[in-house]
């Protein structure tokens, strides 16, 4: 009887995964409440386009930046719970928690094929005493990861739509799984193409990752003659799904087009581009054709109130803003790009939950068997290729961690794939410490020990009743309503870059109306700007824009605080330019 695979039974098995779906639906509760009254801007924009789709506004649907699916659920989520401003954002975030236990649920399907996969594998690799790791070993390591890779690496807190994508990867990934196990026939294929192409609605990424996914389907049936109809079925699923909106968008922009999230963010990160107010005048002669319209140099000031929409359009389709520039390639920059996620790579590599994961599978493959390893690993290229492809696809142009969050799980569970042990105690042993080594490190990083505070800051505010954290963008939106600003209404902001890059007007969402101009600061005390001449000149520029307040986010040192309002305990102020 085979030491390994024998050790833990049915039982223990159950009794492990319950305890981790505990321990993961009790955190990511933790992280959404925490993050309960927060906002990002590019969730601002899914908020604004999913309200589109379920009122019908299709003008303003179509965007070849923001892909559809995650709009679709938070403006589903909204229409039906119909929460009241200071609820919205809350909602949102619970939309989110009940997405990442949508992907928990992908997950957990994914690692009990993987582990029926290893099982079956079990009677040709222990003919000669080595076997592949106990079904125990890849409960612990398969859920810690999934933990860490949804909690630190993707993330609760922000509105984004990357955790739906990773609960399609794990989808798409365990149904490759039960294809390599000959274990699906036709169905499989076509719930792989139906997946894939939900993964391309979810992000314009994935649309070059389903191929992948094919192609591997393809070579996982054995059979090239027998995989050819039933990898063709599966991509004309993924296009029956997908090609909707490829249409939508190509005939749009008057061009054959998938979406230009690539486009934007080679232009803005390898071109060094800024991503909000370029007039144009690079070096490569790129001219955008109808950018936001600088109607003030000192200070600057820039104007947008149409013909786009949402609640801050050069934020809501930036490709209208920036079409008719192109992505040029330059040698230097490229490589300077390549450079800066090369080094984002290396920090996660060598980040202290990974170094547990690399010390102990250096010390499984040392103890198991030595010669066939690579052989072994190559056996798992199904989850190794998608994982590598995913990885190299962001490394010219831009990465976050949050981009390749669950192919960073597939990388790692493949690769202790490809371990073989002895048969004995001594495996039993080391597989221990192996797990204390790796686990422990994530466990630190998901907030599960007591040195990272992050998961029990919830617990105790509502332990100790401490009070809420302020929810400031709602103060805002209920002040601008009660000096007089209406819903549908438009506002000007003046916004401190000099603090973060983007403009943060979620409170703008929250109160209903549109921010049609903006001044960003670049520091809050350039005297170059004083003076009541300039003051007034600034606030005349705003009046002509047609805009009914300007909202100030730490209003200048420079501005007199003369016809400015504070609004409540916030570092917002108004100043009213209608009655």
């Amino acid at each position: 009887m085979a030491i390994l695979i024998t050790t833990d039974g049915n039982c223990r098995q159950r009794w492990l995964r319950v305890t981790f779906w505990l321990i993961a639906i009790a955190l990511g509760a933790l992280y959404a409440w925490d993050a309960r009254h927060l906002m990002n801007g590019d969730g601002l924009s899914y908020l604004d386009m999913g309200d589109a789709y379920v009122h019908g506004h299709w003008n303003l649907t179509i965007n070849t930046l923001w892909s559809p699916l995650y709009a679709w659920i938070l403006g589903l989520a909204l229409l039906v719970l119909n929460p009241s401003p200071y609820w919205e954002f809350s909602i949102v975030h619970l939309v989110n928690f009940a997405i990442y236990l949508c992907a928990l649920g992908c997950f957990d399907f994914f690692l009990r094929e993987l582990i029926r996969y290893h099982r079956e594998q079990k009677a040709v690799t222990d003919k000669d005493g080595f076997v592949t790791l106990p079904e125990w070993t890849w409960q612990m390591l398969g859920y810690i990861l999934f933990l860490w890779s949804s909690l630190s690496l993707i993330g609760v807190s922000g509105v984004i739509p990357d955790m739906c994508v990773a609960a399609l990867v794990y989808l798409a990934s365990g149904i490759l799984l039960r294809i390599r196990r000959q274990a699906a026939g036709w169905p499989a294929f076509v719930l792989l193409g139906l997946v894939l192409g939900f993964g391309y609605l979810a992000k314009a990424p994935m649309f070059l990752l389903a191929f992948v996914f094919l192609m591997v389907s393809m070579f996982s049936v054995g059979n090239l003659r027998r995989a050819a109809p039933r990898v063709l079925a599966a991509a004309a699923v993924f296009l029956l799904v997908g090609g909707p909106f490829i249409i939508a968008l190509s005939k749009t922009k008057g061009r054959l087009t998938v979406g230009d999230s690539g486009k934007l963010n080679y232009i803005w990160h390898v071109n060094g581009i800024p991503s909000r107010h370029w007039q144009g005048g690079s070096s490569s002669g790129n001219t955008p054709e109808h950018p936001t319209r600088k109607i003030s140099d000192i200070p600057a000031i820039y104007e947008f109130g149409n013909p786009v929409g949402g609640t801050y359009p050069p934020w809501y389709d930036p490709s209208y803003w920036y079409e008719g520039v192109n992505p040029h390639f330059g040698l230097s920059e490229q490589m300077k790009a390549l450079v800066v996620n090369a080094r984002l790579y290396y920090q996660l590599l060598f980040s202290m939950a990974n170094l547990g994961l690399i010390v102990g599978l250096l010390i499984l493959l040392y103890t198991g068997r030595k010669k066939w390893r690579m052989k072994y690993m190559a056996e798992h290229w199904s989850l190794l290729i998608p994982a590598l492809v995913a990885m190299v696809m962001y490394l010219p142009v831009h990465m976050e961690t949050r981009y390749i969050g669950a192919f960073v799980v597939l990388l790692w569970l493949g690769l202790f794939s490809s371990v073989r042990l002895p048969d004995d105690q001594r495996s039993i042993r080391i597989l221990a410490l192996v797990i204390i080594i790796t686990v422990i490190p994530m466990a630190n990083a998901i907030g599960l020990t007591p040195t990272h505070p992050k998961a029990y800051s919830a617990v105790r505010a509502i332990l100790k009743r401490e009070e809420a954290p302020a929810h400031i963008h709602w103060q805002v939106a209920e002040c601008l309503h009660r000096i007089g600003v209406q819903p549908g209404d438009k506002v000007a902001v003046i916004w401190p870059e000099y603090l973060h890059v983007s403009p943060n007007p979620y409170w703008a969402r929250l109160a209903r109306v549109k921010v049609i101009a903006d001044m960003p600061i670049k520091d809050r005390s350039d005297s170059g700007l004083a003076g009541h001449e300039v003051e007034s000149q600034t606030i005349e520029i705003f009046a002509k824009t047609g805009a009914k307040v300007i909202v100030a986010e730490k209003l200048p040192d420079y501005v007199s605080t003369t016809g400015w309002q504070r609004l409540g305990d916030t570092d917002f102020y108004a100043y009213l330019l209608m009655k």
